[in-house]
């Protein structure tokens, strides 16, 4: 910044979030479990349907959080077949990366235009 826009400042710049006190206590050496109240809104909404993305290399919200959550929903094809997961390479912010950026584009484009033909075709709307 001071090199190549000549702009000084003493402002500091954090490279890292500012998130404290950061305390997940009640969910320590376990994961953050959302099983029940997502099987409960996909029950009161049976045209909910469920993306979960994830980044490989996530050490903050480990893929297997999110894998463990969305296999227990239950075996009912009711809701198993309205939950889908897809996996990029890089971390929670997966996005940053050029490549995992565009196939995230792509599959949540592909997500709702398939949600949205399987609820029209439920309802008979177009």
């Amino acid at each position: 910044m001071r090199d190549t826009l000549n702009w000084k400042s003493d402002l500091s710049y954090p490279t890292r979030g500012n998130v404290r006190p950061w305390s997940w206590d009640e969910f320590e050496n376990q994961y953050m479990d959302m099983t029940e109240e997502l099987r409960a809104a996909m029950a009161r909404n049976p045209h909910l349907q469920v993306l979960g993305v994830a980044g490989y290399y996530d050490l903050a919200t480990p893929v297997g959080g999110l894998e463990y959550n969305l296999r227990h929903l239950g075996y009912d094809e009711t809701f198993t077949r309205r939950v889908s997961i897809t996996y990029y390479e890089g971390g929670h912010m997966m996005y940053i990366r050029p490549s995992a950026h565009a196939q995230l584009k792509e599959d949540i484009a592909r997500f709702i235009r398939e949600a949205s033909r399987s609820g029209a075709a439920k309802t008979g709307t177009r």
